[in-house]
């Protein structure tokens, strides 16, 4: 075992400060039993350490029987000023002084370790609170997303595959027209359209009777949400498209907009 390194460790000073566990408190003890090296750091720190505490401090006045004997030894009635105090010689702190002394310095470690330790749980408990609303909020997307695939399924369903345009020819999006249901609900699925700019927004159109029926706006970021973007009901439709206006939607379609077209 080489002592120097032991000693140089800081096992002496984890040792008086009561830092040890019981088990390395022991081995310390046992150690120290067989190196006087050990022993005689471990004193040597105590006095230090003591000396520390009390560089600074101030004696207490002496006891009332005390100035009575200093004046009888005297002769006279002369007390001695403040002066003299600080001018007495300092005794030795008493064991139980060195204990409160050390017991001061472990409170303050164990403070902060429980508030280290308390920290690090608050945190665990903030990133466990964040997984499950996220876990919360995926389930609920994928419950809507099976809902939506349910809904495909019915045999009243009719599909129109919208295809690009020069303007985006790797445009792609498709209509679920659900003609059993009472108001014909339509349903968009975005598969792949460009991101407009932030002034521009999509519409969707059909083709009734050879003439455009408005069916509504909708925002990129829904299919984050939803498989299905619900639209606006349409009655005897035979085409659907979708043009680029500016946002809010328009009137009229922007026929150079065009950006799908599909018919059913």
């Amino acid at each position: 075992m080489n002592v120097k390194e032991y000693i140089s460790g800081g096992i002496v000073e984890s040792y008086v400060l009561g830092l040890l566990t019981e088990a390395e408190r022991k081995e310390f003890e046992t150690l120290a039993a067989s190196h006087p090296e050990i022993d005689e750091a471990r004193n040597a720190f105590e006095l230090a350490l003591e000396e520390q505490l009390l560089k600074d401090a101030r004696p207490a006045p002496p006891l009332r029987h005390e100035l009575f004997d200093r004046i009888h030894a005297t002769g006279s009635e002369t007390v001695e000023t403040e002066s003299d105090y600080d001018r007495a010689p300092v005794r030795r702190l008493n064991s139980w002084k060195w204990l409160a002394a050390a017991s001061f310095v472990l409170l303050l470690a164990s403070a902060y370790w429980a508030w280290n330790t308390n920290k690090k749980y608050e945190e665990a408990l903030a990133d466990n609170r964040h997984l499950k609303d996220s876990l919360k909020q995926s389930s609920s997307r994928l419950n809507n997303m099976n809902e939506e695939a349910n809904m495909l399924r019915s045999p009243g369903i009719k599909m129109a595959a919208l295809k690009g345009m020069p303007i985006a020819p790797e445009a792609l999006a498709t209509v679920y027209w659900d003609t059993a249901s009472a108001g014909h609900d339509v349903y968009l699925m975005i598969n792949n359209l460009p991101q407009p700019a932030s002034d521009k927004q999509y519409q969707l159109w059909a083709l009734v009777d050879k003439k455009p029926v408005d069916l509504g706006v909708f925002d990129m970021e829904l299919r984050q949400q939803h498989l299905l973007v619900k639209m606006k009901n349409v009655q005897n439709a035979q085409a659907f498209a979708i043009t680029l206006e500016p946002k809010g939607g328009s009137p009229a379609p922007t026929m150079d907009a065009m950006t799908v077209r599909g018919s059913l």
